[in-house]
């Protein structure tokens, strides 16, 4: 069944960036409906997102509604263990897609052990390389497991779940710079939004928004805080309820810049950080729900 798992996931991923993206949304929604592999799939009727704690780095974990699994980064490479003890933890023992959002060691680096130690379907790339050894052993890995690996187009769908929609609103092709070429992703599940930044930067900013609605309910800050992402104009686009700054305590690059965490404040937006624990939040489409907190309506 693993094996049709990742023949399904893989061919329906192909078909979805080969497609524009109303076919791909259409067939998304087919074989969804209609595959075996979702018909024995619990069905969770929520979301689950969780900015993993992983020190100076980045890692996000999203459970679909269907049981489907996406790990966006991994954080550093000390950060591997603790991103699978808190797979196990969770019950996860196989990953469906795991996103790399660009090839920096403190987003990559915690996916080579991640790699060589749990089962992953497949690999979404942005399509830029680098000359790193982090990044040469990360690709390695990947060859030796026989991991499918494919890079984004930006504007095509990700097809894990019927009920969710998960766009690529920027990818690596052409970018000369790591941080710009990071796969900026949007996550729609009923009415709420999650905007997903990697390390983009102003400049990538600008782009999107001549592009994409970028309106949503939850926005994981673009590169940790940085000075460099999170303008002015981009912080009104988005209009979010909640940010979420992933950095860790005592960071030699000064994240996050306290210009930017000031910016979130002044629009009334709740900042969470990942520095002291993992931030979660699961939905179910119409409300958005934090650990160890109450229901928040979508304000929409």
């Amino acid at each position: 069944m693993r094996g049709m798992r990742i023949i399904l996931l893989l061919v329906s991923v192909l078909l979805c960036f080969s497609l524009n993206s109303a076919s791909a949304k259409r067939y998304m929604m087919s074989i969804h409906t209609t595959s075996p592999l979702h018909m024995h799939r619990q069905h969770l009727s929520k979301m689950k997102v969780s900015f993993l704690k992983v020190g100076q780095g980045d890692a996000t974990l999203i459970i679909m509604p269907n049981g489907q699994t996406m790990l966006i980064d991994g954080g550093p490479y000390e950060a591997g263990e603790v991103i699978i003890q808190k797979l196990i933890e969770k019950g996860i023992n196989h990953l469906d897609v795991i996103v790399s959002t660009h090839p920096d060691m403190d987003h990559i680096g915690g996916l080579i052990p991640i790699v060589e130690q749990m089962p992953v379907s497949l690999i979404l790339d942005s399509g830029k390389t680098y000359s790193s050894l982090t990044y040469h052993t990360y690709r390695n890995n990947i060859k030796k497991r026989g991991i499918p690996f494919v890079s984004v187009k930006e504007g095509q769908y990700i097809p894990l779940d019927p009920h969710v929609s998960i766009q690529v609103l920027n990818n690596g092709k052409s970018k000369d710079e790591n941080n710009e070429s990071s796969i900026v992703l949007k996550v729609r599940y009923g009415k709420a939004d999650f905007l997903l930044m990697g390390d983009a930067d102003v400049r990538t900013e600008h782009e999107i928004l001549k592009q994409f609605d970028v309106h949503a309910d939850v926005l994981k800050v673009g590169h940790h805080g940085s000075y460099t992402s999170t303008s002015e104009t981009f912080i009104k686009k988005v209009e979010p309820q909640f940010a979420i700054l992933s950095y860790g305590s005592s960071n030699p690059y000064g994240h996050p810049h306290q210009s930017v965490v000031k910016r979130l404040k002044r629009h009334g937006i709740m900042v969470y950080r990942t520095n002291k624990s993992t931030v979660e939040m699961e939905t179910d489409g119409e409300h958005i729900m934090l650990e160890s907190s109450g229901l928040m309506p979508l304000l929409k």
